[in-house]
């Protein structure tokens, strides 16, 4: 297998992954935080999308952010939210975001949110797959770091491995405090 064959493969992984723990979540359990501050599954979720998203046009492709699937699928449009600008780098991506701008994000119900993943990650795949022998070990064109293709892929994609284990945490802390209320 070649190597972006393997990191293609990994992210329609995450993203079936993804799907399998967050599809048919209700509002409630999208939005449900452990504490004051705590990450929710539905922010987490749009947090590593957001990441594939920003990966695939800005950091890959070098291209203004109106090129992400969240602005050329309307999802900007929809829900009323402009990303640009804020957190890490101005990426939008909630790295580096104050609570206040966390809590701006808007909610999606889990089928907008998959979706938006599924937009995202394949995008992302079908970008890895027709990126020529060698593309991988280039600077990325879009972060002017130093950083190559594949050390960027490799940060972000852990990142979505990691929050997958976060959104399977959340989910037994749910169900562990739903269990004690009922007692």
């Amino acid at each position: 297998m070649k190597d972006v064959a393997l990191l293609a493969d990994l992210v329609a992984y995450v993203a079936s992954s993804v799907r399998k723990a967050v599809a048919g979540l209700s509002r409630e359990e999208l939005t449900w935080q452990p504490d004051a501050e705590g990450n929710s599954i539905g922010i987490i979720v749009w947090h590593f999308s957001r990441w594939l998203d920003v990966l695939t046009v800005r950091v890959y492709g070098g291209r203004p952010a109106l090129e992400e699937q969240w602005f050329k699928r309307g999802w900007a449009q929809k829900t009323g939210y402009d990303p640009r600008g804020m957190g890490y780098l101005g990426l939008g991506a909630l790295t580096g975001y104050t609570w206040a701008e966390v809590v701006a994000v808007p909610f999606l119900e889990a089928d907008d949110l998959l979706m938006y993943l599924d937009q995202v990650s394949e995008a992302l795949r079908q970008h890895l797959l027709w990126l020529p022998e060698g593309a991988l070990d280039r600077p990325a064109p879009g972060l002017q770091d130093g950083r190559t293709l594949y050390q960027r892929t490799r940060s972000i994609l852990a990142g979505c491995f990691g929050h997958l284990g976060e959104i399977e945490a959340l989910e037994a802390m749910q169900k562990r405090a739903k269990e004690r209320g009922a007692r």
